[in-house]
């Protein structure tokens, strides 16, 4: 199926942790995916996109991050906080540019990463032509309306009526300019539950998962 390998990835602070899942097959593209602060690659919106993308004969480099637990991030102002960030962010996408021989063709962010997709569009032009899926997107952010606005690029909106972030006339607005798509998951919240029932999460992915089947095929 699929190797698990890594990449040197120098950021603000030193080595950014990363795994490269990579067919076994062979692949001439990948992705990469930039989770929230404390929602994981291995959380359930996250594991499986991931596989969504393997399946699609995509190699994925989840670049794994944890600001949650380290005390020196969370001394600093929240200026300081996004600095950190768009460093070890901006460092990963050139990395994986050096290191690896297949070619990027998308970009993943959840939350936190999706302000990670907002620094790549404003600091690497050459990433205004891939694909964009921004998983519970914080689209009320000034920062993140400004670069998808200015940059348009090829994006998928997922994001659920009952995320603090869910705006319909932001999102609405977001959409027609970008000429993108979106999925909007009736009752999630911004973990994509809609309960505590794992029954309800199984079918709130069957709906991500069929949004993002749909968005790469158009």
């Amino acid at each position: 199926m699929y190797s698990f390998d890594e990449i040197d990835i120098v950021g603000h602070a030193g080595s950014v942790p990363n795994e490269y899942l990579r067919l076994k097959r062979g692949t001439d593209k990948y992705a990469i995916v930039f989770p929230g602060r404390g929602y994981t690659t291995q959380a359930p919106l996250l594991y499986y996109t991931d596989r969504f993308l393997l399946h699609r004969g995509i190699n994925v480099l989840n670049i794994n991050y944890n600001y949650v637990n380290d005390q020196k991030f969370a001394a600093k102002t929240q200026e300081e906080q996004m600095e950190w960030l768009q460093d070890d962010v901006v460092a990963a996408y050139r990395s994986a540019e050096e290191q690896l021989e297949e070619e990027i063709c998308c970009l993943v962010g959840k939350s936190l990463g999706t302000i990670a997709l907002a620094y790549i569009l404003d600091e690497i032009p050459a990433s205004r032509r891939l694909r964009f899926i921004w998983h519970t997107p914080l689209i009320l952010l000034p920062q993140i309306q400004r670069s998808i606005k200015e940059y348009t690029p090829d994006s998928l909106f997922v994001i659920g009526t009952e995320d603090p972030h869910y705006d319909e006339a932001v999102l609405s607005e977001l959409v027609k300019t970008s000429d993108a798509r979106k999925a909007v998951i009736e009752g999630a919240n911004h973990g994509m539950e809609v309960s505590t029932d794992p029954r309800d999460l199984l079918q709130v992915m069957e709906q991500v998962v069929q949004s993002l089947d749909d968005y790469f095929e158009s």
